[in-house]
């Protein structure tokens, strides 16, 4: 309970009770916040009393002229980050100060380095899917000023890339028009932009990784000031460049947590050795490759019985209080039925909005991917808790077509703007490699491993296999489901759609 007196100031501006256990905070600077709540690893005091104390000590700069709202950075709240985050490593303090930003006029290359930086903070991007994107938006790095012909090529390329994806269109929306079926209530209206959604999203597959794109980001001080470091490390100097355009703008909320950023030297010692050493080279046997969708597989599937075994003591231990002993051994003494049944009274209460129990969490599965950049981009997103291990963007792992480009005719102009952007990105990795990886396009295979736990493919699998899902990562997941099914089919049976 907080212990104020009449002297202590107006705290009703800045939590939303006075009285009971939980409240809000706000109207106080980010760092303001970290501090208060960092105090209580030094402090047995209520937070609304540390509060009290920093504004009686005049720190946080709150006035009746700034209408009550703490604007003026706190020293207070610098000298405790300096002391305790700076000084001594304290970056659990850190998450407790948040930022909010607007990323726009971005490639496409960089969003997705932006948004595998760090899996603590959240996206929302620009979707090619809904929109469609204006002629001219595309970047083009710097590198290319000093390589004019090369940067003619690239140039020419980009505006050949729109080019395309208008034909495209112009083919695909009068022949979905006249293939799909009107749904029961649908009027013209909503038929001709369900068309358009569909056209947007197949004719996209020519655009490249050049792309603007813009996106909404919101991350803690820690996970941020990380972002920035693996930004920093990158290789590609959009990324570099980005990466000190978020420092300033964030300094702006949190100063003091983001001090000291700096490339980080182990990664890029490290990539740069282990880039040294020699490989056979690739014999690039599907460059020029058309597949008709991704290519997935798990390289390493448990065994299924041991996989029951250890999600049964999990269970047991969980629900039934055994020790770690007891619950192996009478999972043990269970037939494969037995603990199937189990999963089932584990599984089968599910809905669409549930996750599973945690203890799903201990079973991990490592599963391979050829996936086009358009899929890839979709997969970064939406993720709890799925590491990835992926290459480069390339032309060596062939691309996808999709599936209404080859319906309508159009595969012949389709691969025709394919093989130019290959010959353009060949030529860039000779005279200006930086800019090489823009000219990949959404149709490009990239080369992705994973490792997900049971409960994330829970997620994955529901998620992407719904009705609503783009057709190519649900072709994806589509792929895993299956292989799961037949070799694990107690541990995913309720893994889809759910009611």
């Amino acid at each position: 309970m907080t212990t104020l007196n009449n002297h202590s100031p107006d705290l009703t501006r800045y939590v939303s009770n006075l009285d009971q256990d939980v409240y809000a905070i706000f109207n106080l600077p980010e760092e303001v916040i970290a501090v208060i709540f960092a105090y209580v690893s030094r402090s047995s005091a209520s937070f609304r009393d540390n509060l009290a104390q920093l504004m009686q000590d005049d720190e946080l700069g709150v006035t009746a002229s700034a209408g009550g709202m703490a604007t003026k950075y706190s020293e207070k709240a610098a000298r405790f980050h300096e002391k305790w985050v700076v000084g001594y490593g304290h970056s659990s303090v850190a998450e407790h100060a948040t930022a909010h930003l607007g990323v726009e006029n971005i490639s496409r290359l960089a969003s997705a380095e932006l948004e595998l930086a760090n899996t603590f903070n959240s996206f929302t991007e620009y979707s090619q899917r809904y929109q469609r994107p204006k002629r001219g938006q595309f970047f083009t790095p710097l590198e290319l000023k000093n390589h004019p012909s090369a940067k003619e090529s690239y140039l020419t390329l980009q505006e050949k890339a729109y080019d395309t994806y208008e034909a495209l269109l112009d083919g695909l929306i009068p022949y979905l028009t006249t293939t799909l079926p009107q749904e029961e209530g649908e009027n013209e209206r909503r038929f001709r932009s369900r068309v358009e959604k569909i056209a947007f999203e197949d004719a996209r597959y020519v655009l490249t990784l050049a792309t603007s794109t813009s996106l909404g980001m919101s991350g803690n001080g820690r996970a941020l000031r990380d972002t920035i470091v693996r930004l920093l490390s990158s290789s590609h100097q959009e990324s570099q460049n980005l990466a000190r355009q978020l420092e300033k703008e964030i300094s702006q909320v949190i100063p003091t947590l983001l001090k000291h950023v700096r490339p980080n030297d182990y990664l890029l010692e490290s990539r740069t050795a282990l880039r040294k050493k020699m490989i056979v080279p690739a014999n690039h046997h599907l460059r020029g490759h058309a597949h008709e969708g991704p290519i997935a597989q798990f390289v390493q599937l448990p065994d299924y019985d041991q996989a029951l075994t250890l999600l049964c003591q999990q269970i047991l231990i969980s629900e039934h209080r055994l020790s770690y002993e007891e619950a192996t051994t009478l999972a043990n003494t269970w037939n494969r039925t037995d603990k199937e049944h189990w999963m089932e009274e584990a599984f089968s209460r599910l809905r669409f909005f549930d996750n599973p129990m945690d203890i799903f969490k201990h079973l991990s599965y490592h599963f391979e991917c050829s996936i086009s950049e358009a899929n890839w981009h979709q997969l970064l997103r939406h993720n709890r808790g799925t590491h990835f291990t992926f290459g480069e963007p390339t032309i060596n792992l062939g691309y996808t077509i999709p599936p209404h480009i080859r319906e309508a005719g159009l595969t012949q102009h389709f691969q025709s703007f394919m093989t130019k952007a290959e010959e353009v990105a060949l030529g860039l990795e000779k005279e200006c490699p930086e800019a090489a990886p823009y000219c990949i396009t959404n149709a490009h295979h990239r080369q992705v491993t994973a490792t997900a736990s049971l409960w994330e493919l829970y997620h994955l699998i529901n998620l992407r296999t719904s009705p609503e899902a783009q057709w190519d990562i649900q072709q994806l997941f589509e792929q895993l489901a299956q292989e799961l099914t037949i070799n694990h089919p107690a541990l995913v049976r309720h893994a889809k759609r759910r009611l």
